[in-house]
């Protein structure tokens, strides 16, 4: 009998990544000012780069973004069955400490962005820190900001321990707060020179923060290439591993700058044939599309968001019976990666059990939800563990703990429990 390890209910995973969301303030306002600041003292004949910002766009860029949006888009979200990852940058641009808050803003303010980023993003997203400011690197002894910055110095940061204390910094931060997160985020490019390192720093600081042996991180944004989870460093008996989640499309919402307007066609058209994600579907790999929090505000004009609901309108239109895709959180899909590639599948010879049963024997330190497998034969009968599973006639009808035979295939799904999983099947 021959096995396979398919996506989750036979669906792909979709997820949304959020970059650059702080409480109170806006970020890209901050970021602008605070690097035309090292530009003139470091570099004052040498004019920005696109990358950098324009400053004379400042003018129509507000320093805060109400928490009134943050509950209108989490909110719609949470409707619409959204999922995915949502950064929450504990010292943004270094106005203030997420576990301290923000003296130049509103209390009432800051505290509802704290009660919606709890109780409306955390149920559907991870929340992650984006490091630390996303500005200039913190001086972790006297908490001040340097002259170097977490995008660009810190790309190729120090391999010494200053990186994981670093990372244990950020994730503290927000565990002071009652969000222990499930993983982090780079702040641009940070960490790619050294992702050996960077990823092995993130997973020491998640076990001694959180006592979390399986985080990811989100670093590579890559739009010509079929997207993966890389999972990094292993260690298959003690459930410890860490996934890298590599996003394919974006930043075609309104831009981390909020000005620059993006175009709902170039995620998917509206005939649903063109845009990046249709080839990614068709080959069923994981479709994770990014946006920056400022972009979805558009500078109060909610452009941004607008595109967003016009993707989940046309991703609905191409799933119409919620057959294909299945929208997870970014630690989700780590989680069912990680099961993938580091459970132990044994079929025991025929006969091992009755003469009627054959069994499968899965043993794994990595659980995960609906993990789902594909057998060459069709099956009478399935027990996970002595449950008995139902069967199922349709793939809109195949959820957990069900199992869908089609031709000679059968499919089973369940959820992955550490220890051994043993499948009793009467083969038709």
């Amino acid at each position: 009998m021959n096995i396979t390890v398919c996506n989750p209910l036979l669906r792909t995973p979709l997820s949304l990544i959020v970059d650059d969301s702080c409480p109170v303030v806006n970020l890209t306002y901050y970021w602008i000012h605070q690097r035309h600041a090292w530009k003139a003292r470091h570099q004052p004949n040498i004019p920005p780069e696109r990358w950098e910002g324009n400053a004379t766009q400042l003018k129509s860029i507000p320093p805060t973004i109400p928490s009134d949006f943050a509950y209108e888009w989490a909110e719609w979200c949470w409707e619409n069955g959204v999922k995915g990852k949502f950064s929450l940058i504990p010292y943004p641009a270094g106005v203030g400490r997420i576990d301290e808050g923000f003296p130049e803003f509103s209390t009432r303010e800051y505290q509802a962005w704290l009660r919606i980023y709890r109780e409306l993003i955390w149920p559907s997203f991870d929340l992650t820190p984006e490091m630390l400011t996303h500005t200039a690197v913190v001086d972790l002894d006297t908490f001040s900001l340097t002259e170097e910055w977490e995008q660009v110095e810190w790309v190729d940061p120090p391999v010494d321990n200053r990186l994981t204390d670093y990372i244990i910094t950020a994730m503290e931060m927000l565990d002071n707060v009652g969000i222990p997160c499930e993983g982090v985020t780079s702040p641009g490019a940070f960490g790619k020179r050294q992702e050996a390192a960077y990823a092995k720093a993130v997973l020491t600081a998640s076990q001694h923060v959180n006592n979390n042996p399986r985080p990811f991180y989100f670093l590579w944004l890559k739009h010509d290439e079929l997207p993966d989870v890389p999972i990094w460093y292993p260690e298959k008996e003690a459930g410890i591993a860490i996934a890298s989640i590599v996003s394919c499309a974006g930043d075609w919402f309104g831009g981390w700058t909020g000005y620059d307007l993006g175009d709902a066609d170039r995620f998917i058209t509206e005939d649903l044939q063109g845009g990046r994600l249709p080839p990614i579907l068709e080959k069923e790999l994981p479709c994770v599309l990014v946006g920056h929090w400022p972009g979805f505000y558009f500078n109060g004009e909610k452009s941004g968001f607008d595109i967003l609901k016009t993707v989940k309108a046309r991703l609905d239109n191409y799933d119409p019976d919620g057959t294909k895709t299945l929208w997870m959180k970014n630690s989700e899909i780590g989680h069912y990666y990680m099961a993938r590639e580091l459970t132990e599948i044994i079929v025991l010879p025929v006969g091992a059990v009755s003469n009627r049963t054959e069994q499968i024997r899965l043993s794994t330190q990595f659980p995960t939800a609906n993990f789902t497998l594909a057998l060459d034969t069709p099956i009478r009968h399935v027990q996970v563990n002595g449950w008995d599973l139902r069967e199922v006639h349709s793939r809109r009808d195949f959820q957990r703990d069900t199992f869908l035979i089609e031709g000679k295939q059968t499919f089973i799904a369940f959820d992955l429990e550490v220890g051994e999983t043993k499948l009793a099947l009467i083969v038709a």
